[in-house]
């Protein structure tokens, strides 16, 4: 399995009961006269601490996200939205502070084959846009080829929010040799700051997580 195939699912910038997020210390702030207003009442609030992220199977879980109108889908990436207006594909998941000045939504979005990829779109409400996203859930898999990425939303000690990436992926031996019954299989991760306007990224591509993540990679909970 190339690591380029990694490099790919990352450039669209994942059972128990989930225990209710913790409150943030930043405050909810949402813009009274934004073009995005009738958007942002599709999104559930949320305060997090710390927040898995990963893209639903077939059971129903609080990540399959609300359905988003054509009139709101407008505001998402062209190809997107064209998508979304053949069979519904957006989804509106949950939204929540990062900072006092921007929102993060947690959308459910088109991938090659169903709407299975959930992303963090970013508004700033000082230019009142969405200014970027990223991808941290999705789920594939396709001749033997396979990659899940699962995310943690979470806070640090001076209550930035960050994201720690991780994806599976692997390869069925068989499919190529039906003798060879053996599959490869990597794990793969990525630490990224949101607090800066511009996404950064603290460390890419590590196959050995931080003894000092460990906490955060056990909090598997599912909100439902």
């Amino acid at each position: 399995m190339k690591k380029l195939f990694y490099l790919v699912c990352l450039a669209g910038l994942a059972s128990c009961e989930q225990s209710k997020p913790i409150k943030s210390r930043v405050k909810r702030q949402q813009p009274l006269n934004s073009r995005y207003k009738s958007l942002f009442e599709l999104y559930p609030n949320i305060a997090i601490d710390t927040l898995w992220v990963y893209s639903p199977d077939d059971s129903l879980t609080a990540y399959n996200g609300r359905a988003i109108d054509s009139l709101n889908a407008r505001f998402f990436p062209m190809e997107m939205a064209q998508q979304h207006f053949n069979e519904p594909g957006l989804f509106a998941v949950y939204k929540f502070a990062i900072d006092n000045n921007r929102l993060g939504l947690l959308t459910r979005t088109p991938s090659e084959y169903v709407p299975s990829s959930i992303k963090l779109f970013i508004y700033d409400k000082r230019n009142d846009s969405l200014t970027s996203y990223i991808e941290l859930g999705e789920r594939w898999g396709d001749a033997g080829d396979w990659m899940i990425k699962n995310s943690w939303l979470f806070r640090d000690s001076r209550n930035r929010l960050q994201a720690l990436i991780h994806v599976t992926q692997g390869h069925d031996n068989s499919v190529d040799d039906p003798s060879d019954t053996t599959t490869v299989e990597e794990d793969l991760y990525t630490l990224l700051d949101l607090s800066k306007d511009q996404i950064d990224t603290i460390f890419a591509e590590q196959q050995k997580l931080p003894a000092s993540y460990k906490q955060i990679i056990s909090k598997k909970t599912r909100i439902r």
